[in-house]
């Protein structure tokens, strides 16, 4: 190692690379051997002082082997992905028959709400026309019974009777 080579502590490696490489593992890689360090020559122990230095080349060198190592790709068997997608043809011809028949369902759907559509529009303006309104007769005939009902004596039990009978069938 040159005197001008930088050395880094475990600690400050681990903060440079932004916790990709923690102090655990490169303490894992230099005992295992597969990265090179200078032991610190002090012999007290404790916070903040370091264990280890490592030179830059040395680090490079381990990053480059770790790079190696690496898988860039994963090998996928074929008959998985193969089978994943395998599609019978009788069920591609069900399928294709089942979406005609529901695509001519709604056709016939789409034809007789235009018609209903034609309908309304045809017979409305005949109604507003006549002056008929089938809501408006009937409330107009109970609100009519009713009011014959309430100015009916109590003692013409028949006519009340009678009337009554009338609103009922009205409905």
């Amino acid at each position: 190692m040159s005197q001008n080579e930088k050395k880094y502590t475990v600690y400050e490696i681990e903060k440079l690379s932004k916790g990709k490489l923690t102090k655990y593992k490169l303490t894992k890689a230099i005992l295992a051997g597969e990265l090179d360090a200078e032991e610190a020559k002090e012999k007290k122990r404790g916070r903040g002082l370091p264990n280890f230095f490592i030179y830059e080349s040395k680090l490079n060198e381990y990053l480059a082997k770790m790079e190696e190592s690496k898988k860039h790709h994963i090998n996928i068997p074929q008959d998985t992905v193969q089978s994943k997608y395998n599609v019978n043809p009788e069920t591609v011809d069900q399928l294709q028959s089942l979406l005609e028949q529901t695509i001519e369902n709604f056709q016939i759907l789409e034809n007789k709400l235009s018609k209903i559509q034609n309908d309304y529009e045809y017979i409305i303006p005949m109604l507003e026309q006549q002056n008929i309104n089938p809501r408006r007769s009937l409330v107009q005939q109970r609100k009519e019974i009713i009011e014959e009902l309430a100015n009916t004596p109590a003692f013409h039990i028949e006519k009340r009777d009678q009337l009554i009978k009338k609103l009922d069938s009205i409905g």
